[in-house]
């Protein structure tokens, strides 16, 4: 067993060394010297309340900084499926050109604008940076495939074992062990024949169509723990990320007891809606938080009353392997652009209040 574990340690120091990516790192400088980022098999899980911005954030945290990442390391191929279960995938295009827009030219449109609905039209000038996104979304959508119209578990399960079970186009292959004397075989794993990071996101597990006549809780268990955890990860060494819901926040004051009120809405595990127990499946749970939402004004050093809507906490509320449960990342936000920057320190602020000028 243990020559088994020191090969593995070898084998990933010879790939570092020779230049190859063994994790995509995220986005925030400060977090990726503490956190590695998307390991291959590795099941994720984000949560808050409705309306605080998950969708924004995984396309940003999961999507758009992968995009980068490939960008500044050419050699690192990736496979991504994003179920949409709440969008169309027109909607979720039309989101990474706002993205584009903002981080190339610092243009603030939302996705209601560039379709110019109610008063707004869109100007000439600004359509003509649209075009200028055109190698981003075509670049985008040559490793990201969106599917808006499978919304039940098996469903999505098989548009993925679908293609790594395609003769046409190759990208692995089943192991298999012979029983009974060699009459029989039985799968015993798969084997890629690429060394592709897949992803697997769901958006979000509460809107799952229940199969078979089951219901709301144990559809998305039975999701989470049979075909994400033992297909995706386990059998097809998939990174997963599914988007959950949490508790509607009435039901979290009555029933979640924290010391403080902050404690109380913060998201947790306790506190994840219609089936707490995918939490047990997950290497890493994420929580997203608004403190603006709730007229919190000060919130972990930082002064909400500036920023506004414009901050959000990403808390570690699980981590099975790196050291991080608890642990708060703090964020700029800008919701009508999907975009998210680590904030400097509290301390920062503190020091100098005029930074809150640049984020407010």
């Amino acid at each position: 067993m243990f020559d088994k574990v020191y090969k593995k340690i070898l084998e990933n120091k010879e790939l570092k060394e020779s230049g190859k990516q063994l994790s995509i790192t995220p986005p925030f400088p400060r977090l990726a010297e503490r956190f590695p980022g998307f390991e291959k098999g590795k099941l994720i899980e984000l949560t808050a309340a409705s309306g605080i911005g998950k969708t924004k954030f995984i396309k940003f945290f999961c999507i758009t900084s992968i995009y980068t990442f490939i960008k500044q390391n050419p050699s690192t191929k990736v496979k991504l499926w994003y179920f949409a279960l709440e969008e169309t995938a027109d909607e979720f295009w039309l989101s990474f050109v706002s993205t584009m827009l903002y981080e190339k030219f610092h243009i603030e449109l939302s996705t209601a604008q560039l379709k110019s609905l109610g008063k707004f039209t869109i100007s000439e000038e600004h359509l003509k940076k649209v075009r200028e996104c055109e190698q981003f979304v075509t670049e985008l959508s040559q490793f990201v495939e969106v599917i808006d119209y499978t919304h039940n578990p098996f469903g999505i399960y098989k548009h993925v074992r679908d293609y790594f079970e395609s003769k046409t186009d190759k990208v692995g292959e089943y192991t298999y062990e012979t029983i009974n004397e060699g009459k029989d075989k039985i799968v015993t794993g798969y084997k890629h024949l690429t060394d592709t990071h897949y992803f697997v996101i769901t958006d979000h597990i509460s809107l799952l169509t229940p199969e078979n006549g089951s219901g709301e809780h144990q559809t998305i268990g039975h999701y989470s723990k049979e075909y994400c955890l033992k297909g995706f990860c386990k059998r097809f060494n998939c990174t997963v990320i599914n988007v959950h819901q949490q508790a509607a926040e009435t039901e979290k004051m009555e029933f979640y007891k924290g010391e403080t009120v902050e404690q109380k809405l913060e998201p947790s595990l306790n506190g994840l809606a219609n089936n707490k127990e995918t939490q047990r499946d997950c290497d890493l749970v994420l929580g997203l938080f608004a403190p603006a939402r709730y007229k919190i004004t000060m919130y972990r050093g930082y002064d909400i009353s500036k920023m506004k809507d414009r901050y959000r906490s990403l808390i570690f509320l699980k981590d099975r392997h790196y050291g991080l449960a608890n642990t708060y990342v703090h964020m700029y936000f800008n919701g009508a652009s999907n975009y998210f920057e680590e904030l400097p320190l509290a301390e920062e602020f503190k020091s100098n209040p005029k930074l809150y000028d640049k984020y407010s």
